[in-house]
């Protein structure tokens, strides 16, 4: 079986998960894990602030799935564009694909007091790309994962000062239309994300997605969007199991510090070719994960 998450956000102050014990319901059993992006901060890991207390590890991450008999899989997301060369997933020949979702807004996060230092990157990366070729879609996705890197390198200035803190909190609480910003991208992600895939001539039956932090499921057109949600107090997360036949869209549950599985939200029948599981990742791609091939041993 294969188990999907998105948005963990490891390492972030509002994120649920504290320590890696409490994903051992999450993960014991499962045959392999897909992490789909945003699941540990890598925005402020350069910055003094965290000199003498490092941000997590996705090595220590990756340990931990292993010791339970689970393979890990990381997919970049906009807050950990470095923690892999893998930028999405195909199952049954492409039927199934699973891709963080911080491709599907020309500004990445529209709601972020940075969204027009990241669409101006974005704008950059775009008017100098030109795809090799082999894989259009990926190298489309490399530009926004390239525009996240040049915007952490930018905000690399995290004060662990009081004025520091104000002023973070400051610039999260901008702009001030940031909530009808959010509520704008939660009713047009699923439009956004068929969007893409028609723009690379790609028609899934399911597409996975994250990012916004908005459980949702969606059929538009003839795909079913599934957004899994965040491990953040509000609106929650799910979880997306795939097996032989077919998938299920299942409650994230956190109860005094503990995770568990809740109740069945979907459940898709179809037949799925597990083994075809792929995660393309072009011999020429420029970024250089910071975890290197260890995520992929």
């Amino acid at each position: 079986m294969i188990r999907i998450f998105s948005d963990l956000h490891w390492g972030h102050k509002a994120s649920r998960v504290k320590e890696l014990d409490v994903l051992e319901s999450l993960v014991s059993g499962v045959d392999t894990v897909i992490f789909n992006g945003d699941t540990v901060e890598q925005k402020f890991e350069d910055s003094p602030a965290h000199v003498d207390h490092p941000l997590p590890s996705i090595g220590r991450l990756k340990d931990k799935i292993e010791s339970l008999d689970s393979k890990a899989i990381f997919l970049t997301g906009n807050h950990d564009p470095e923690v892999s060369q893998a930028h999405y997933c195909t199952i049954d020949n492409g039927s199934v694909l699973i891709t963080h979702g911080d491709a599907i807004f020309d500004a990445i996060a529209p709601w972020s007091a940075n969204a027009r230092i990241l669409k101006k990157l974005v704008e950059q990366g775009l008017g100098k790309y030109h795809a090799d070729g082999s894989n259009p879609f990926y190298d489309h996705l490399q530009v926004f994962k390239e525009a996240s890197i040049k915007e952490h390198a930018i905000l690399k200035d995290y004060d662990p000062t009081v004025w520091g803190k104000i002023e973070v909190f400051v610039r999260q609480a901008w702009p001030p239309n940031r909530p009808l910003k959010i509520l704008e991208c939660w009713e047009n992600a699923p439009k956004k994300a068929t969007g893409l895939m028609t723009q690379f001539g790609m028609s899934p039956d399911f597409l996975i997605i994250g990012h916004t932090h908005k459980p949702d499921i969606s059929v538009i057109g003839g795909t079913t969007v599934i957004n899994t949600g965040a491990f953040l107090p509000w609106p929650g997360a799910t979880a997306v199991d795939i097996d032989s036949t077919g998938i299920t869209v299942r409650k994230v549950m956190h109860r005094k510090g503990e995770f568990s599985l809740g109740e069945t939200v979907k459940r898709f029948k179809k037949e799925i070719d597990l083994q075809s599981l792929e995660t393309p990742v072009p011999k020429n791609n420029k970024i250089r994960s910071r975890a290197d091939s260890q995520v992929f041993a």
